[in-house]
């Protein structure tokens, strides 16, 4: 799947996720592809369930946080 295509499926329910938990998830804040990503978000909004319920968040490092790109 595209970027933009992913980008568009995910954002009415991004809104809906924002409504419920205050935030939009990151999808690079998690292991798994897009379409697992879009799956699990879907679940999330209609389980009333934040997304880590469904799919494992990345560990992040303190040297990733300190990269500089």
């Amino acid at each position: 799947m595209k970027s933009i295509e992913f980008g568009k499926l995910c954002q009415p329910i991004n809104l809906k996720y924002r409504e419920l938990f205050g935030y939009v998830p990151c999808p690079a804040d998690y292991l798994c592809n897009q379409e697992e990503y879009l799956e699990a978000l879907k679940k999330s909004v209609k389980e009333r369930k934040e997304l880590k319920e469904y799919i494992k968040q990345r560990e992040h490092s303190m040297e990733d946080l300190n990269k500089r790109y």
